[in-house]
């Protein structure tokens, strides 16, 4: 995959491009040290995974994700010093959140959580079955199995797991999940989410209490990690 650093900071972008040399999916890192400049490099040549700043002094990160929707959108991960920014950045569709200063151990997360994000996108939809831990997924029959034994789902509670599984580890509002799976307008304040995820960790996780697949992003909703 191929990375753009965008950040008005040279130590900043220097930190991040140390962490990704050690990681063999990265085959090639540019850097940006504005907005505008990373707007020109992505137009030029689209990277897979872009790492984005957001306080900038001439384009914040923020804009530049929004600019940057289209066709070949890249993996979008933010880095910065700030927590305030993180429902904004997944309302533009961000795939991970990093809080500098960063372990190296969350970038080479967040790459590992790109590339099947990239993957899963790009080939076009859904295969014929998906899986994740012990759980494997049917669509054509909307069946669900663990350990092989078909699981009874309601028709919501599978919705819902369809509409997480679909993101490839994108995460989901709470919102869009409501108006997607619900159908609810924006406006509409309600634990129905929440309620059924609690239902599908308790059919399908080992440890409900400890989930490691269906996720919970705080303040803003959920994601599901195929791997753990």
């Amino acid at each position: 995959m191929r990375a753009l650093i965008v950040d008005d900071e040279a130590p900043a972008r220097r930190r991040l491009r140390a962490a990704l040399g050690g990681l063999p999916v990265i085959t090639n890192v540019e850097e940006c040290g504005t907005g505008r400049e990373a707007l020109d490099a992505t137009r030029h040549s689209p990277p897979d995974i872009l790492f984005l700043d957001i306080e900038m002094p001439d384009l914040d990160g923020l804009a530049v994700a929004e600019a940057v929707r289209g066709e070949r959108r890249p993996a979008v991960v933010f880095v910065t010093a700030y927590e305030q920014y993180a429902v904004r950045a997944f309302e533009v569709e961000a795939l991970d959140y990093l809080l500098k200063p960063f372990a190296d151990e969350r970038v080479a997360e967040a790459v590992r959580r790109a590339e099947v994000y990239l993957g899963f996108i790009r080939r076009g939809g859904l295969p014929a079955v998906d899986r994740f831990g012990d759980v494997s997924v049917e669509y054509a029959g909307h069946q669900v199995k663990r350990g092989g034994r078909v699981v009874d789902l309601r028709p919501k509670e599978y919705e819902l797991l369809v509409a997480l599984l679909k993101r490839g580890g994108a995460i989901a509002g709470r919102h869009e999940l409501l108006r997607e799976v619900w159908g609810y307008a924006e406006s509409v304040v309600s634990r129905t989410v929440d309620t059924h995820v609690r239902a599908l960790r308790t059919r399908l996780e080992q440890d409900p209490a400890r989930p490691r697949h269906i996720l919970t992003v705080r303040h803003y909703g959920y994601r599901l990690e195929r791997g753990g």
